[in-house]
């Protein structure tokens, strides 16, 4: 083999693993960040904290983020991936059921790790702070919503013409609210999980073509009965 195939052939290979090795530190960067997140928060999260824990320079860190807001954006790209696959694979029969096993997916989520998404949806009361649920967090759900709107509508279960940025952006506001309260420790999961489903359902309801309009009446009345037998 001519010697100038070797040496590119060598320089391929290098090429790959210097990114294999560079692929290794911004998952240990992302994996430091997750967990520093339950233990301090986003507020107090500091980039020289999530280079010791990951064991890399904190020159790597910025080289490889350029700054704290791109790992956090990349934590949470990750948690909401996972979610939406979670959300794709439910056995759903329909988007109108899916949007309910969607609120499921996510009360499960919270339940397993409540230290994380308490830490990261956060705000020091009164505090401009960094917002877990800020434009950055939110713009990407509020997507994942309206587009389940769109699908709803697509399908007949809701009315044509229902705007799925208005739709959406009702249901996030719901979502956040009872998200709120359990953050605050106001409420317990199984009461998030209802809240939401009750908040969903009558917003949808609001919107719905005939066929959802009597799934959703029958699960507002039997969410409402739950909630009222839970608090007595």
């Amino acid at each position: 083999m001519p010697a100038s195939e070797v040496t590119r052939g060598e320089a391929g290979f290098d090429g790959s693993r210097r990114e294999r090795a560079k692929g290794e530190r911004r998952a240990r960067i992302v994996r430091a960040t997750h967990d520093l997140l339950r233990e301090v928060g986003v507020e107090e999260l500091s980039m020289r904290a999530v280079a010791e824990r990951a064991d890399v320079s904190l020159s790597t860190v910025y080289n490889l983020f350029e700054s704290k807001q791109a790992v956090l954006a990349q934590v949470f790209d990750l948690d909401l991936a996972d979610f939406e696959r979670m959300v794709a694979a439910a056995p759903s029969p329909d988007v109108l059921a899916r949007m309910f096993d969607a609120l499921d997916i996510a009360a499960d989520l919270y339940q397993a790790d409540p230290a994380f998404y308490r830490a990261t949806m956060w705000r020091r009361p009164g505090g401009s702070g960094e917002l877990g649920l800020r434009a950055t967090l939110r713009a990407p759900r509020i997507r994942f919503w309206r587009d389940m709107v769109a699908a709803a509508t697509q399908q007949g279960w809701l009315r044509r013409g229902s705007d799925p940025a208005v739709v959406g952006a009702l249901l996030i506001q719901i979502f956040s609210g009872v998200l709120a309260d359990w953050i605050a420790g106001e409420i317990p999961i199984d009461t998030l999980r209802r809240e939401l489903k009750l908040g969903f359902a009558v917003t949808l309801l609001a919107f719905a073509a005939r066929p959802a309009a009597r799934r959703l009446r029958a699960m507002s009345s039997d969410l409402h009965r739950q909630l009222v037998a839970a608090r007595s």
